[in-house]
């Protein structure tokens, strides 16, 4: 930041700044504390003096460090272009001379790199770390950034740098910005982000920088804390500074923000004012019991302000039963980790460098540490820590391990995956309920007089005399990792002495928090001893594996022929057998989430249940109708459940399980947990708002059918998780087939003349996993200049058991075509077919499309979801018997006619109902949503793939961790970063017959590189009175709106209305559009509710609303996106699922002439938090800057 005098004639003369990109940066963090930096700059306030982060410190030096060998890498990939830019004066004319280098040297046809070159207009000053020269002439803006991964504040500086430079540069001949920014990462892995993404954020994140420091430095005096006009973060040092000078209760625990704006606006701005409230208070937004909980918090903490013993309450000592009993083989651990620590030219961060562990022997506490520098000894550290334990859980099967918070738990499953060793054992001492984290036990049942529930924080209450801890040398995890860097330089230098003392410090602090552990632990046991609280069992296994074995055989096996080479080292051979290797157990990887939480549940109270979007705590419970017989099976009843929980997806006739609390019927009790459980059936569900809290509640009224042999219970559910995954193992099974082919043949072919090498089955998804463009038999490429339906086809009879991708953006007739190309197969080739994708209804679409296309409905069939017909419904395709699968294609073949046959990834596992490699094509669709893992398994059961879908609409979803990318769908696994597929894998269906070119050119910015068109003489001809076509903005003004705003509701009414009985023309003539013309879409199933009661209370009821899920393949003349949330600060589940560019596309691409976006103006003023925010948020700015606002005619 530079203070420039505009006029020097004298001291009082008004300063012009001159922003930085770290002003930039700091803005985006926190607005008070920049403008308190500014106070000091201008001489408002005095300096004042702050500690200096060690580890802020070590990183800057491994940030240099960093840009110096990205500068030397350069250097030797352009010989003698390289140059440094001279460091200009810092004066105006300085700045703006060295601009005036950074352009000669652009201009210059020998240089190709500039390091550090300034970038300067007048308001801003930054120098660029590096620009690189593209082979096509254009310049890259280049910043080196030693993280792990990309921020917001680099992508807000480089595009910064890009902003003022293409200005610059428009005026030269020659010379021109590439259209994208690129971070290079700690490392050495590459970003680029699109500028188009980019720059609507950087010019509303500058503007908003310069009127905030303008508008201060009008004002009089400092910064004043509380002016609303100013975000601050309330994290950082200055505002904890702050908030500690003035007790504000926001340092009360357990308080977060958004309580912190509810009880400002109760009038509670203290500690002391919370403690102080009378009992009875309401705060409108929070609900009575926390506000008591918080209220105790604060007289708590007042009491420790004024001195003495630190004091406590258990508050709620029930929650001390999630202890455990002891056990002489307790241990208590603790690791010790360095987060930027990596090796150079891998993407895998941190290295947990010390395993600590604690126990007590004969009275007396011993330690050992389990140590590792580098990845090779913390696989051997991981492997002895797990093998010491399983022996210890011999001797004492009983044994828990105690740690405090979740940190150790989330490293020892990081670990176990990254290494693929132990994840067996992991696994195991989870299920087992071995891990015993104290923390949640601490805040379920006591509160302590501290604004912070650090176990140093808690120390006071239960170390004894003399076990203090050292307040020199290592203190806190910071220092832990600064002292463990000094260690490194230490044996860099040859210093052994040193790095042995270095070590030494860090054991004795891994030691106390391990012996701590302890301490809380006997005196947690105390408390519950004095309320008379009995801790649970442990679900001993009485005979633990001491082997601490591989996940599975063949995964190793396969990953040992991968090899050990670092991912951005492998040939694309070596990355198709670790991810053919990572394939093996994918399903147990991604099932692993509901197991844990499962468990979880099952052991936990409600109120420390992991929230997530299909668990519900039961607030309210009731019966509905009693136990009865019904006409079949075992006695049954209703019950209805109110409570926490809307973001369940249950739908009506689906699944959910109940889980019952300690006093559960016994026919429901589960080995030694404390929970039961049991599935209920749901026949309504409905989202309620708490008329006190405003808080959105879920509904659900359910079906329960009573065991069998078991007596009639009156218990009722304490909450609602997800049911169990369904069996994988017929998947698992072709995958590992294909496996073992590949693992027999020795590898995969290049696809250089080497085929041979390729095991048959699955030789197409092994392609797909390669990259490899698809093999035709004569080695030409793909076929072009016909149709898409005709080269398709003809690419497909052309092919060597190979895939071909097709994708299909809205309206271009993926299914049409898809469809058309099965039907030529079959009835002109006699080809067997097999459909597939995520669902049943996907697959069932598709197959009428192929009967509809003249594909006889005798020769295309599909068993009923569940093995049994709807009744009353007649599909377009033969209802097959639950395994009529093989009688259908045995009749077919016998005849000599080819055949269509539908199903799920189970069906085409299947060996009884479909045998290996039996169909001449095995099509996917919806490929953009189904994942690499289930293609290699269906792949099992066909010569090739057609992979049909679009991954930028709606994407894949996966729950797991893997080692390897096998999580992501098929079609986004070819495309990469890219926005279309490459023409060398496929086809990419360029024009679309359903939106009119106006709407076209958006969505095709949007979502497609503007690959995207129209089909002009089908689109333009389609017309709506007075309406011009194309994407048109309503903006409406609404305050506090999370989910729902009837305030855009009622816009939604006012806009159908004005459309309805325009004439509206199209292909099949001229008419008045009806309501039901109308689509309407929203993010949130709460706006859904909202926006039907008012359409329906307004007489619009044939207007359909819905969530893009609803809406996907669908279209109308008019299409309406309601966006609901207020502003950035009320969205629901973040910017990032808001504004997501796959449900954009999705949502205007329903309409064929006019897409309208309703939505809070402030929705834009957004800081964004992560870097997937910004770039939703860009992409959305820059939507709504191009739409028309002129929305109806006058």
């Amino acid at each position: 930041m530079l203070l420039i005098d505009r006029d020097a004639t004298g001291p009082d003369a008004p300063q012009h700044v001159v922003l930085s990109a770290s002003d930039l940066r700091a803005a985006t963090a926190c607005e008070h504390a920049l403008l308190a930096e500014l106070d000091v700059r201008t001489g408002r306030s005095p300096e004042v003096r702050r500690e200096v982060d060690p580890v802020v410190e070590r990183a800057a030096e491994l940030g240099t460090a960093h840009e110096q060998r990205h500068l030397a890498a350069l250097s030797r990939a352009h010989p003698g272009a390289v140059r440094g830019a001279t460091a200009p004066e810092r004066t105006p004319a300085g700045y703006a001379a060295g601009m005036q280098q950074t352009l000669q040297l652009m201009a210059d046809p020998a240089v190709r790199v500039i390091h550090q070159a300034c970038v300067y207009d007048g308001d801003f000053l930054g120098f660029v770390d590096f620009l690189v020269r593209e082979d096509d002439g254009s310049w890259v803006v280049v910043d080196a950034k030693l993280a792990r991964s990309e921020s917001v504040t680099a992508l807000l500086q480089t595009g910064a740098y890009a902003e003022v430079l293409g200005a610059a540069v428009a005026a030269l001949d020659g010379v021109g910005l590439a259209p994208f920014v690129r971070l290079v990462l700690g490392d050495d892995e590459v970003s680029d982000t699109r500028l188009a993404d980019l720059l609507p954020v950087v010019r509303a994140r500058r503007e908003r920088l310069a009127d905030v420091v303008g508008a201060h430095l009008r004002d009089d005096g400092p910064v004043r804390w509380g002016d609303e006009r100013w975000e601050a973060c309330l994290r950082c040092e200055h505002c904890t500074a702050e908030l500690e000078a003035r007790d504000d209760v926001l340092l009360v625990a357990g308080v977060h923000v958004e309580q912190h704006g509810q009880l400002l606006a109760a009038g509670v701005r203290t500690v002391a004012d919370l403690a102080d409230l009378p009992q009875g208070t309401v705060v409108p937004g929070m609900r009575p019991e926390r506000l008591d909980a918080l209220r105790e918090q604060a007289q708590l903490q007042r009491v420790a302000a004024e001195g003495g013993d630190l004091p406590f309450a258990v508050h709620h000592p029930q929650g001390l039963a999630a202890l455990r009993t002891e056990s002489d083989g307790d241990v208590f651990f603790d690791f010790e980790g360095d987060p930027m620590w990596h090796v150079p030219g891998s993407g895998d961060w941190g290295l947990e460098y010390l395993f600590g562990c604690l126990w007590v022997e004969d009275g007396i506490e011993r330690y050992r540490g389990f140590w590792a520098h580098d990845r090779v000894s913390e696989r051997q550290a991981l492997l002895d820590f797990l093998d010491w334990l399983q022996e210890r859980r011999r001797t004492w099967p009983e044994l828990h391990v105690y740690h405090y918070a979740d940190y150790e738990r989330a490293a020892l499953l990081r670990l176990s995956a990254r290494h693929a060793v132990g994840q067996e054992v992991v696994d195991g001492l989870l299920a087992d309920g071995v891990l015993v984290d104290l923390y949640p036990v601490v805040r379920a049942a006591v509160r302590v007089g501290s604004s912070s529930y650090s176990i140093k924080r808690l120390e006071p209450l239960y170390m004894e005399r003399g076990e203090d801890r050292d307040h020199e040398g290592v203190t806190g995890g910071a220092d832990s990792i600064v002292e463990y860097h000094r260690y490194t330089q230490a044996v860099l230098d040859g210093d052994t002495a040193l790095a042995a003392s270095r070590l030494e410090d860090i054991r004795q602090y891994n030691e106390y928090d391990c012996l701590s552990t302890l301490r809380l632990r006997d005196w947690l046991l105390r408390q519950a001893r004095e309320h008379r609280v009995e801790p649970q069992p442990g679900r001993a296994k009485p005979d633990p594996d001491t082997a601490v074995q591989p996940v599975n055989p063949l995964e190793v096996a396969l990953r040992e022929l991968a090899g050990e080479t670092p991912p951005e080292q492998r040939t694309p051979q070596q990355q198709a057998v670790a991810m053919l290797s990572a394939a093996v157990q994918y399903h147990r990887r991604e099932d692993k989430p509901y197991w844990w939480g499962h468990f979880d549940r099952l052991e936990a109270p409600p109120e420390q249940w992991a929230r997530g979007t299909d668990v519900v705590v039961v607030r309210e419970a009731e019966t509905v109708t009693g136990w009865a017989q019904g006409t079949s099976g075992n006695p049954r009843r209703t019950v209805r459940v109110l409570g926490e929980g809307s973001g369940m997806r249950a739908g009506v006739g689906s699944k959910v399980l109940a889980v019952y609390g300690p006093d559960r019927p016994e026919c429901l009790a589960k080995e030694d947990l404390p929970h039961g459980c049991r599935d209920m059936t749901v026949l309504a569900q409905e989202e309620r708002v708490d008329p006190e809290t405003g808080e959105v509640l879920l509904e659900l009224v359910l079906v329960e059918v009573l065991p069998k042999d078991a007596d009639p219970y009156d218990d009722l559910p304490i909450g609602l998780g997800p049911s169990a995954p369904p069996g994988t193992a017929t998947i698992a099974a072709a995958i590992a087939e294909v496996g073992q082919g590949v693992l027999a043949a020795g590898g995969v072919g290049t696809g250089a003349g080497d085929d041979t090498t390729t095991p048959t089955l699955g030789r197409s998804a092994l392609d797909l996993l390669l990259r490899r463009p698809p093999r035709l038999r004569d080695g030409s490429a793909l076929p072009a200049g016909g149709t898409p339906i005709t080269d398709i086809r003809d690419a497909l009879l052309a092919m060597d058991d190979s895939y071909l991708a097709v994708q299909g953006p809205p309206g271009t007739g993926k299914t049409y075509v898809g469809s058309r190309v099965v039907r030529d197969l079959v009835l002109e080739h006699g080809w067997r077919v097999g459909v597939v994708a995520q669902s049943h209804a996907a697959v069932e679409h598709l197959l009428g499309c192929v009967v509809a296309a003249g594909v006889p409905r005798d020769q295309v069939g599909k068993a009923a979801q569940g093995g049994r017909a709807a009744q009353g419904e007649e599909s377009s395709h033969t209802t097959l018997p639950k395994d009529g699968h093989a009688a259908f294609a045995a009749a077919h073949a016998a005849a000599g006619r080819g055949y269509v046959i539908g199903g799920t990834t189970w069906d085409l596992t299947n060996t009884k109902r479909i045998e290996r490699r039996q169909l001449d094509l095995v099509v996917v669709d919806e490929a953009g949503q189904f994942a690499l893992a289930p293609t290699i398994a269906c792949s099992a059961a066909g010569a090739r793939l057609l992979l049909l879908g679009d991954p930028q609409q709606l994407g894949q979803v996966s729950q797991g961790s893997h080692p390897e990318p096998v999580d992501r769908s098929a079609l986004g696994w070819l495309l990469g970063d890219r926005a279309t597929i490459p023409a060398e894998h496929g086809y990419f269906l360029a024009t679309t017959w359903r939106m009119h070119p106006e709407l076209t050119e958006h969505v095709s910015r949007l979502a497609y590189d503007d690959q995207l068109g129209s089909h002009e003489a089908v689109t333009t001809a389609r017309s709506l009175e007075g309406v011009e076509p194309g994407l048109h903005v309503v903006e409406v003004d609404h305050l506090a709106c999370r989910t729902s705003s009837p305030e855009e509701a009622a816009a939604v009414v006012d806009l159908v209305r004005s459309l309805a009985g325009r004439a509206w023309a199209d292909e099949h003539g001229t008419r008045a559009l009806t309501p039901g013309d109308v689509i309407v879409v929203t993010p949130y199933n709460h706006q859904v509710r909202t926006l039907r009661g008012i359409l329906e209370a307004a007489g619009l009821a044939e207007v359909e609303v819905g969530t893009v899920d609803k809406f996907q393949g669908q279209e109308a003349p008019v299409a309406v996106l309601s966006m609901a949330a207020s502003s950035a600060h009320d969205v629901s589940r973040g910017l990032r699922f808001v504004l997501d560019r796959h449900r954009l596309n999705v949502a205007i691409s329903r309409g064929q002439h006019a897409a309208y976006v309703v939505l809070s103006p402030r929705l834009l003023d957004a800081a964004p938090r992560t870097p997937g925010e910004l770039r939703s948020l860009g992409a959305f700015m820059g939507l709504v800057q191009a739409g028309s606002r002129r929305a109806l005619a006058v």
